[in-house]
């Protein structure tokens, strides 16, 4: 049994991270995301997915694009190459990386950027997305909650199925500052008993103006669908001129 606080996050592992987030429909996701960069950019081809996780998303879009993808998590990236075998996989941080190419789209989905943690670290990663977008391409980003809609003391229960046995995530939510902060406690069965493991995850609270001015700051005009991709909004945004 491990107990305590990991060096090393629970969701470290790519089979843990799926196995939780099974609840999530990647494949209605992408068919908005497929109707989005279609009609922003007809004709697209190239996909850039930063922070792309496990690859859970490519795996519905590689049919109809090239996917590539950046993370900083190689079990996550391995993952996303099993997902996507067409697709080049980088390590990378989002706030500061360089391809040297360009995609007609570039996405940050599932609310990544809110790992950035800092308005100034959001403004270097929207401007390193902006660089690797083409001329014509768009950049779309899901975000994170903001101030007004965070709830504190909020509790969730999550399960999923693995080969060896059963995991179960519950979380509790908590705010400091301009943090969202979530204490992560998971069981995980298998046929040798039952491990404990907790983490905490904190992610910034990034209000609309900021998230504005980032794009802003990196000359893309932006608009935003409240909506999105699961009720979090989607930050759509094109080069200015």
């Amino acid at each position: 049994m491990s107990d305590g606080f990991n060096s090393r996050g629970f969701l470290d592992s790519a089979n843990l991270y799926d196995a939780i987030y099974h609840f999530k429909n990647y494949r209605s996701e992408c068919e908005r995301l497929r109707q989005l960069i279609d009609s922003a950019v007809p004709g697209a081809r190239t996909i850039l997915d930063v922070a792309c996780g496990t690859g859970a998303h490519s795996q519905f879009l590689k049919d109809r694009y090239a996917v590539d993808g950046i993370d900083l998590n190689e079990d996550y990236l391995n993952a996303a190459r099993r997902k996507n075998p067409a697709g080049n996989y980088t390590r990378a941080d989002m706030t500061d990386f360089n391809l040297g190419r360009a995609y007609d789209a570039v996405t940050c989905l599932f609310s990544a950027i809110g790992y950035v943690r800092t308005a100034e670290r959001l403004g270097r990663a929207i401007a390193a997305m902006a660089r690797h977008v083409d001329a014509d391409g768009v950049l779309i980003v899901e975000p994170w909650l903001t101030p007004d809609t965070w709830k504190p003391g909020g509790q969730f229960i999550h399960t999923g199925q693995l080969p060896d046995g059963l995991v179960c995530r519950m979380s509790h939510s908590g705010r400091e500052g301009n943090l969202s902060v979530l204490q992560l406690h998971y069981l995980r069965g298998s046929v040798i008993g039952i491990e404990h493991y907790s983490e905490r995850m904190e992610l910034a609270l990034f209000s609309s103006v900021e998230m504005t001015r980032a794009f802003e700051d990196a000359a893309m005009r932006v608009s935003y669908d409240a909506e999105g991709l699961m009720g979090r909004g989607l930050y759509v945004a094109r080069h200015d001129g």
